[in-house]
């Protein structure tokens, strides 16, 4: 199929869309739920969110968020390896 490289490379822009997007929402959820301490969520996130802090730390004032989006990334990434082991 002629198209198909095409359709691949088209896909793997979507894929790294998708995983900055999610990088930037984990992010904003992240920090909205520090702004509701001290309620607290699940085991499972309280879990979450401690080890992704330990990456990112909460944004107490302005600064560029590009290398926090790109820790993000590179957060979840290994997150899923460990998933998957």
């Amino acid at each position: 199929v002629s198209m198909g490289a095409n359709a691949a490379t088209k896909c793997l822009k979507i894929m790294e869309n998708l995983e900055r997007i999610l990088a930037i929402e984990l992010m904003n959820a992240s920090q909205a739920i520090e702004f509701r301490r001290p309620l607290q969520s699940s085991e499972f996130i309280e879990t979450f969110l401690k080890s992704y802090r330990d990456e990112v730390p909460f944004v107490k004032e302005d600064r560029i968020l590009h290398y926090d989006i790109e820790k993000s990334i590179a957060f979840l990434n290994s997150f899923m390896v460990e998933l998957d082991n």
